[in-house]
C-alpha cells in the first residue's frame, strides 16, 4: 500500500470571486511577455529508469508573481513530461496537482511515476510544484530569522476544554506556538526580499496552471487533483464555466480525489472528520442486512454508550474506560493493520470489530476493546507449523536454516556491489562529487518511507550544527541510503565542504510540505471563513460533541493569518463551482484528511460527475490498492462511460464485520 461534517457555513453561502482568478483571462489572459520558459537539468531526484530528454523532460516556467498586476517581481514553476512510452501516445496528458498546500510533487517523483504507471502507457503525465513549494520559487525564511524570540502573553492554564473551551483563551495561548513566531519574524524578511505574499493563493496558481497549459500546447488535458489540488482543479473548472467564451486550452476530464472543495469550512471542520468517519462505520452495519440483523440500531447505541462514557466512566472488572480512552480506540480502529514483515500486506483493519465492541461493552465484556487498544486485534494470520513428517525432516530443516543464511550473505554481497558501482558511476559521471551526491541525495530521499521523510529534516539540521566532518556526512548519507554513502569517501575535504554547503541550502526543501506557504495560501484564500464563534457554535451542535478533537486548527489558522499580516476579509466560503465537464470524484470511507462529506460537497454542481466511495480506503483513495488506480485509468480512457466500480467495496468484503459468534 502507498503511503502518502461537513461544516457547510451555517449562513447562506455568498459566492466571494478568488481575486485574480478570472480576472484578465478573458481579453488578455496571459501576456507572452510575462511567460518563458526554460529547460533544466532535474534538480530533484530522478526515478533510475527514466532518461533525461528520452523518456522525461525537466523545464521551467517563469510567470508574473502578480497575475492581477504583472510587474518586475516573477515566480518560476518547474514541472517534468514523463513521456508515455506509446509510439502513438493521446494527445491529452494528465496534469497532476498535488496537495497540501505547500506540497511538492517532485520530490516525491519516483513514488508517482509508480503510480501513474498504467495512465502512461497511453499518455504522457505531467507533474509540477506549485509557486511557493520546493520546486517552484519556495518561501524560504532562515532559521536564524524563524527563531528570533517574540514578546508572547502569558499563557491561560487549561484554556483546552473541548468544545465549551474559551475562544480568546485559546486565541492567547496560540500566540505562543512556533507557528505564530514564524509568521511574526518571517512576515518583514520577506517584505525585504520584495516578496509579495499576497500573491501566493489558490487564485494565482489557477492563474500558473493555465499558463502551463498553454505553453505545452497539447490539444487537451486531463487534470488529476489530490487533496488541496482539488482545491486547484475546482477552481480551475471555475473559471472555465464563468469564461466560456475564453480560448482556454480544452478540458477533457477531470479526477477530484480526496477533496478540499471551496464550499466546505475544510479548517474547523478538521474537528469533524474523525467523529463522521467513526458514525459512518456503524452506518455502513446498518446497511447490511447480516451485520444489522446482530447488531440492530447500532449507530444509535454507539451514540449512547459514548454520551454514557461522558457522564460516567464504564467500569468492567480490572478496567475503567472514560470518554477519552473510547474515542481513542474508536478512531485508532479506522486505520489498517499491517503485516509485520511485509508493511504493504494489510491484514485487517479495526473498524470490522466496532459494531462488536459497542455490544459487548453495552453487556460488561471488555475483550474486543482491550484487544483494540493493546493492537491484538485485528489478528494477525497465524503461520501453521506442521511436525516433522518424516526423519529426514530434521535435515530439510537444516538445510532451510542453511539456505536462509546463504541468502542474507548474497543480499550484503550485492549490497557492496551496489555500493561499488555507484561509487563508480559518481567518478565516470564527470560530474563534480558534489553536484552528484546532491543528485543521488534527492533521489534517496524521495525513496524513503514516511515517517523517515517526517524525522528528516529535523535530524539534517541537527547535523549542520555541528562539525562538518567527512564522519558527519557519512551520517546523513547513511540515513538515506547506502549507495548515497558509497559517494563520501570518495571526495577531497574541498568536496566535502562543498557538499555540506548545498546541503544547507536545500534544507527548507526536504519537508513534505512547507509550513509557511501552507498557512500563507490557507490565509489568502480561507481567512474570511475563519469565525470562531460560528465554529464552535457548529462543535456545540454536532451530534456527538463528545468525538470532537483538534479543536484548535482553525484557531491557530486564524492567529497566524494575523501574525503574517495576511487577513483578507473577503475570503469567506464561495458557491459549489458548478461545471458539465466528466469528473470523477473518489472518497475514501475512512479518509482522515478529507471525509467523504467534502466529496460530496464538491459534487454538488458537477453535472457530469461520478462520485465512488472506495470502502475503508485512507487518503488518496484513488492511487490506493488495486482497485483505485484501475477505475482512474478507467476513467481517464473512457471519461464519458461510466467503469466497472464494484472493486471500491472489496476491502469491506475482504475484511467484514467481526460477528459476536467469531469475535
Amino acid at each position: 500500500m502507498k503511503q502518502r461534517m461537513l461544516l457547510l457555513a451555517s449562513v447562506a453561502l455568498v459566492l466571494v470571486a478568488l481575486p485574480a482568478l478570472a480576472s484578465g483571462i478573458v481579453a488578455e489572459r496571459l501576456s507572452q511577455t510575462q511567460v518563458s520558459q526554460r529547460q533544466t537539468d532535474c534538480p530533484f531526484g530522478l526515478p533510475e529508469d527514466e532518461i533525461v530528454n528520452q523518456t522525461i523532460e525537466c523545464w521551467e516556467l517563469t510567470v508574473p508573481e502578480n497575475w492581477e498586476s504583472p510587474g518586475a517581481e516573477e515566480v518560476t514553476i518547474s514541472y517534468v513530461i514523463l513521456k508515455s512510452p506509446s509510439l502513438s501516445p493521446f494527445p491529452d496528458p494528465v496534469i497532476y496537482l498535488e496537495g497540501g498546500p505547500g506540497s511538492s510533487a517532485l520530490a516525491g517523483l519516483p513514488l508517482l511515476q509508480s503510480t501513474f504507471a498504467d495512465l502512461r502507457r497511453y499518455r504522457d503525465i505531467i507533474i509540477y510544484d506549485q509557486r511557493g513549494t520546493a520546486f517552484s520559487s519556495p518561501l524560504i525564511c532562515p532559521t536564524e530569522v524563524r527563531e528570533q524570540p517574540i514578546e508572547t502573553p502569558e499563557q491561560i492554564p487549561d484554556a483546552a476544554q473541548g468544545v465549551d473551551s474559551d475562544i480568546d483563551a485559546l486565541v492567547n495561548n496560540a500566540k505562543s506556538s512556533t507557528g505564530y513566531q514564524t509568521a511574526v519574524n518571517c512576515a518583514p524578511y520577506f517584505a525585504e526580499q520584495g516578496i509579495d505574499l499576497s500573491q501566493y493563493s489558490t487564485a494565482n496558481s489557477v492563474q500558473d496552471l493555465i499558463a502551463l497549459m498553454d505553453t505545452l500546447d497539447y490539444e487537451a488535458y486531463n487534470i488529476y487533483g489530490i487533496s488541496y489540488g482539488t482545491n486547484v482543479a475546482l477552481e480551475l473548472f471555475r473559471t472555465y464555466e464563468e469564461n466560456g467564451d475564453a480560448s482556454l486550452p480544452a478540458l477533457r476530464s477531470g479526477i477530484i480525489d480526496g477533496n478540499v472543495p471551496p464550499n466546505v469550512d475544510t479548517r474547523g471542520g478538521q474537528a469533524l472528520i474523525t467523529p463522521e468517519n467513526i458514525l459512518r462505520v456503524f452506518e455502513e452495519c446498518e446497511a447490511e442486512v447480516v451485520c444489522s440483523a446482530a447488531f440492530p440500531n447500532i449507530r444509535q447505541r454507539a451514540v449512547d454508550l459514548i454520551r454514557q462514557t461522558t457522564e460516567s466512566p464504564l467500569t468492567i472488572g480490572d478496567e475503567t474506560i472514560e470518554a477519552g480512552d473510547l474515542r481513542q480506540v474508536l478512531g485508532s480502529a479506522l486505520t489498517f493493520k499491517t503485516d509485520e514483515k511485509n508493511s504493504g500486506l494489510v491484514v485487517g483493519i479495526g473498524a470490522a470489530y466496532l459494531p462488536l465492541m459497542v455490544d459487548e461493552l453495552e453487556n460488561g465484556i471488555s475483550d474486543t476493546y482491550i484487544g483494540l487498544r493493546d493492537g491484538k486485534l485485528p489478528a494477525t494470520p497465524a503461520v501453521v507449523e506442521t511436525s516433522p513428517a518424516n526423519p529426514l525432516s530434521v535435515v530439510a530443516t537444516e538445510t532451510t536454516s542453511l539456505a536462509a543464511e546463504a541468502r542474507a550473505l548474497a543480499d550484503e554481497i550485492e549490497a557492496l556491489n551496489r555500493q561499488s558501482r555507484r561509487a563508480a558511476e559518481a567518478l565516470a559521471s564527470g560530474q563534480p562529487l558534489p553536484d552528484f551526491f546532491m543528485s543521488e541525495l534527492r533521489l534517496g530521499i524521495s525513496k524513503l518511507d514516511y515517517l523517515s521523510m517526517l524525522f528528516l529534516p529535523a535530524g539534517v539540521e541537527l547535523a549542520l550544527t555541528g562539525e562538518r566532518t567527512r564522519e558527519t556526512l557519512l551520517g546523513i548519507a547513511g540515513g538515506i541510503s547506502e549507495e548515497l554513502a558509497a559517494i563520501v569517501p570518495l571526495m577531497t575535504d574541498d568536496d566535502v565542504t562543498q557538499t555540506f554547503d548545498q546541503i544547507e541550502a536545500i534544507v527548507p526543501t526536504l519537508t513534505a510540505t512547507d509550513t509557511i506557504t501552507n498557512i500563507v495560501i490557507t490565509c489568502n484564500d480561507r481567512y474570511g471563513s475563519f469565525d470562531l464563534e460560528r465554529i464552535f457554535e457548529d462543535y456545540r451542535a454536532y451530534e456527538v460533541p463528545e468525538l470532537i478533537n483538534k479543536i484548535d486548527v482553525a484557531v491557530n489558522n486564524k492567529t497566524e493569518c494575523e501574525g503574517w499580516g495576511l487577513t483578507p476579509e473577503d475570503t469567506d466560503l464561495t458557491e459549489a463551482v458548478i461545471s458539465d465537464l466528466p469528473i470523477l470524484v473518489s472518497s475514501g470511507s475512512v479518509d482522515t484528511e478529507t471525509p467523504v462529506e467534502w466529496g460530496e460537497a464538491a459534487a454538488i454542481g458537477l453535472s457530469n460527475a461520478l462520485s465512488v466511495t472506495f470502502a475503508y480506503a485512507p487518503h488518496g483513495a484513488s492511487t490506493q490498492f488495486d482497485c483505485g488506480p484501475a477505475v482512474a485509468t478507467a476513467f481517464i480512457m473512457y471519461p464519458e462511460q461510466q467503469p466497472d466500480v464494484t472493486c471500491a467495496t472489496s476491502l469491506q468484503d475482504r475484511f467484514p464485520f467481526i460477528l459476536p459468534d467469531q469475535g
